[in-house]
């Protein structure tokens, strides 16, 4: 039979067992990503709305970026359309993504953004500051939406400071894109199993973020006009 514990440790065990999911609680809004959605609108026939983001860089991605990993923004937008008395459906989507990653030989940040030419800017704050500008997102054309059913848009938002393909993009640099990588230092982590990959990336601090956002419900034929 185990000996009893003492009744202090009883409750100092107790205590802390309390205290942890306090404490990641505390962690997790301390690197909290925040999204929030404009009222969608009608543009040249097309369904339109604006992503703004909040906190989207927080100290460990910063720190990152300065040392020169790269980290990923991805924005999923879908359509989705009410069913009564069924689930409701999802019509469309569209993806955006925006990679940023620091150039030391020029001393910026280079911003590449799907469908959009790539932009370098001299600082983080300005990286910071092009992040969390209204980022407008089209989900295809208004003509083949039932005018008079009832939609809405859910947007996820995924900051993904480091995957496997960053660092493997990181090891082929530093070892000079030769075939025999293993001097390079990176490749005790890209040989792990994507799971456990996953699981040390986010014990030091560099698991993804995630937001969630929906628009209130909206009937194609009312949305209002915006050029």
């Amino acid at each position: 039979m185990l000996p009893a514990l003492p009744a202090s440790a009883f409750r100092f065990l107790c205590r802390s067992a309390l205290l942890v999911p306090a404490l990641l609680l505390v962690a997790a809004a301390a690197y909290a990503l925040d999204a929030d959605l404009s009222a969608p609108r009608a543009t040249s026939g097309a369904l339109c709305l604006d992503v703004s983001l909040s906190d989207v860089l927080p100290d460990p991605v910063e720190n990152s970026l300065g040392r020169g990993m790269p980290a990923t923004l991805l924005v999923h937008a879908e359509l989705w359309r009410h069913r009564s008395l069924w689930f409701d459906r999802m019509e469309r989507s569209a993806d955006i993504a925006v990679r940023v990653r620091y150039e030391v030989w020029n001393d910026s940040y280079r911003m590449e953004r799907t469908g959009a030419s790539p932009r370098s800017v001299a600082t983080l704050d300005s990286v910071r500051a092009l992040l969390e500008r209204p980022m407008p997102v089209k989900l295809g054309p208004l003509e083949t939406l039932q005018e008079d059913a009832r939609y809405f848009v859910v947007v996820t938002v995924t900051l993904a400071p480091l995957s496997v393909e960053d660092v493997q993009e990181v090891e082929g640099w530093l070892s000079g894109e030769v075939e025999s990588k293993r001097h390079s230092g990176f490749g005790v982590f890209t040989e792990l199993p994507r799971a456990l990959f996953d699981t040390v990336r986010n014990f030091a601090g560099f698991g993804d973020r995630h937001a969630r956002a929906q628009s209130p419900s909206f009937v194609p034929r009312a949305l209002p006009e915006s050029p």
